[in-house]
């Protein structure tokens, strides 16, 4: 059985202002990665860019909470209803994922995963890299802190919420194109 989900007070009130302080720390890396330092062109007396930092840090603040409070929900649920079998359902990855690469496409025009070679252990394997994936890592990383630290559990994945998110894109595109395709064969006269 899952432990014992936070309280309602820590997710609203307490986590939104330690998430939003360890953000605003890395705040010039985050803004880097996601792309509002090209944007807005770069630190100086010109730099027009302030507002969005701020709106943007706040903005990651509230998707980390939300996930923070639907894992909780999540988790009553499953306490609530008694012990069943298998791995309980992950609800932060598919919630997570697709908000951040939102963020993250607002001033990129794409986004991707690169698979990079690298050695482990003298071993050859494969790493992430790329900037969407440091951008999902720079910006779970106060998420990651706090599962780790107070909650004991395995902190989230960078490239399993690039992956998803991705993944989730490419479906609603193709679903979208193949409604667009039936349409236009509806519009068409039968011969």
């Amino acid at each position: 059985m899952r432990s014992e989900p936070p309280s309602q007070s820590l997710v609203w009130c307490v986590l939104p202002a330690r998430f939003q302080s360890e953000l605003t720390l890395h705040k010039s890396e985050i803004c880097r990665l996601s792309g509002l330092l090209e944007e807005y062109g770069p630190a100086g007396a010109n730099y027009t860019g302030e507002g969005e930092e701020h709106k943007i840090i706040e903005e990651l603040t509230g998707f980390l909470v939300q996930a923070v409070a639907l894992d909780a929900a999540s988790q009553q649920i499953a306490n609530s209803s008694g012990r069943r079998v298998g791995r309980p359902c992950d609800v932060m990855i598919p919630y997570l994922g697709p908000q951040l690469l939102s963020v993250y496409l607002r001033c990129h025009n794409s986004g991707g995963r690169q698979s990079v070679a690298t050695s482990i252990d003298g071993k050859p394997g494969q790493k992430e890299d790329g900037l969407l994936f440091e951008f999902i890592k720079a910006t779970i990383k106060p998420l990651n802190d706090y599962l780790t630290t107070d909650l004991h559990r395995r902190p989230l994945s960078a490239s399993r919420l690039a992956r998803f998110a991705l993944q989730e894109r490419r479906h609603v595109a193709r679903v979208i194109k193949w409604k667009k395709l039936m349409a236009a064969a509806k519009s068409q006269p039968s011969p």
